[in-house]
């Protein structure tokens, strides 16, 4: 991975894939150049939607179209992670709480680092096991 303004001077034989293969007896063809899958347009549209709910929910922690934004696309994960671990679903009281605790993590969000969808499915998922946790060492 490149960092911007930073250059990355690789080993001469990483740069060339076919050195992997030499040797050995197994023939294996290895491309120089990696082909990436055709990326789903609906699935790209989600990721930008729930992109754009993180940054303007870690700016503005009190944004209700974005954090419905977020709700709307990560849906699936969320619920998820609430009847997994917390045995609930989304009529549920405690969704509330879990929202409120994924709108605190969204000011660590990093657009340049992580995948919008991955992070809201593993800040729920962290989220939902703190609150299970917190729930049972209550009773």
């Amino acid at each position: 991975m490149a960092i911007p303004g930073q250059s990355v001077n690789a080993h001469p034989r990483m740069q060339d894939t076919h050195y992997l293969t030499e040797g050995s007896s197994h023939s294996v063809a290895i491309s120089d150049a990696l082909a990436l899958p055709s990326a789903d347009p609906l699935f790209l549209a989600t990721t930008e939607k729930t992109r754009t709910a993180l940054l303007k929910l870690g700016d503005s922690p009190r944004d209700t179209l974005a954090l419905a934004a977020l709700w709307d696309e990560n849906r699936s994960s969320i619920e998820h992670e609430l009847h997994f671990h917390l045995y609930s679903d989304s009529n549920s009281p405690l969704l509330k709480q879990l929202l409120a605790r994924l709108v605190w993590h969204a000011a660590f969000f990093c657009e340049e680092v992580h995948d919008p969808k991955a992070w809201v499915a593993r800040c729920a998922n962290l989220e939902a096991r703190r609150l299970a946790l917190q729930l049972r060492e209550a009773r």
